[in-house]
């Protein structure tokens, strides 16, 4: 699974960020996006590393690089809400764009992030609940890799791209019915509250009131 999302990061961000200079993309439009970038990316190969290590039996390894992860972990939430930020200020007047809807979904991933990671942290001593909020937490993150994607039904479509993202909460459902023949908890609850927030954001950032309150965070300059 963390090979898999890798792959999904991968292909959503080739053109204009990881091969950039292939395609000709434009630069970053700031130095927080850059800072962004470099800190998730960090936390996706933090990720394979350590499932790497716990599939090879090197606990010990892995234990201590958790605290790589503890560090990652606040950036991501804090770098996430100002990317979210800047997009709303860059994308406001650009035609084609709902800024104030793409910034609720962009806050709902931060969210879905945030909540299972912590409580993965938590819950490190007991790796049935870790290993699987830590996924939970990094799927959240996956529906701006999927509408990244060169692909029609998918690119800069918001709910087509979460639909793929719970895609992957779907496998990890399916990998529990197989290796445990039921639902594990930590799957259950964590994927409940990614597709209740994520579609939740979307319902919320059509909303009038929604659009006044972003219309005001861009006149505020936020």
């Amino acid at each position: 699974m963390s090979v898999l999302l890798a792959l999904v990061v991968l292909i959503g961000f080739a053109r204009t960020y990881f091969l950039a200079g292939l395609f000709h993309a434009r630069p970053l439009p700031s130095p927080i996006v850059h800072i962004h970038a470099a800190v998730f990316t960090s936390w996706i190969a933090l990720l394979v590393l350590q499932t790497s290590l716990a599939a090879s039996g090197r606990a010990d390894i892995h234990r201590r690089l958790g605290v790589a992860g503890l560090v990652l972990a606040p950036g991501i939430v804090t770098l996430g809400i100002l990317v979210a930020n800047e997009m709303l200020r860059r994308l406001w007047a650009v035609p084609g764009f709902d800024a104030g809807a793409i910034y609720a979904v962009a806050l709902s991933e931060v969210l879905g992030f945030a909540v299972p990671v912590t409580l993965a942290f938590r819950l490190r001593r007991n790796p049935a609940f870790h290993k699987r909020l830590v996924l939970i937490g990094t799927i959240a993150m996956m529906t701006a890799g999927f509408g990244r994607w060169p692909v029609h039904f998918l690119l800069h479509k918001p709910l087509p791209a979460m639909m793929a993202t719970f895609g992957l909460l779907l496998l990890l459902a399916l990998y529990d019915l197989l290796a445990l023949r039921r639902l594990h908890l930590a799957t259950a609850l964590g994927g409940l509250w990614v597709v209740f927030i994520e579609l939740t954001a979307v319902a919320v950032g059509h909303t009038a009131v929604w659009q006044s309150l972003a219309r005001y965070l861009h006149s505020a300059g936020v």
